[in-house]
């Protein structure tokens, strides 16, 4: 995160930026995922959905989840990368 200096680099500044939006887009997409799962859970208990709206239902709950899990790995790989470089330059 910082040069030998103490420094804050400008890369370091970029990991963090990356950092903040792709956990402002994760509460995104798990918001979306609860929303989703609540509208399916609703219309399967209410009984009175169609087909093509429990298909939509399913359809939008995936792809919140799966922009869920691409957000949280980003993240995780930014970080792990991060706590990586640092061990690199504590050794030094």
């Amino acid at each position: 995160m910082t040069d030998g200096a103490g420094r804050v680099t400008m890369e370091s500044a970029r990991e963090v930026r990356q950092v903040r939006q792709l956990r402002q887009l994760r509460a995104v997409y798990a918001g979306g995922a609860v929303a989703w799962t609540l509208c399916l859970a609703l219309t399967a208990l209410r009984g009175d959905g169609s087909a093509r709206q429990t298909v939509t239902l399913l359809g939008l709950l995936t792809v919140f989840l799966v922009l869920l899990f691409w957000s949280s790995r980003s993240l995780s790989g930014i970080l792990a990368s991060d706590a990586g470089s640092r061990k690199g330059t504590d050794r030094a």
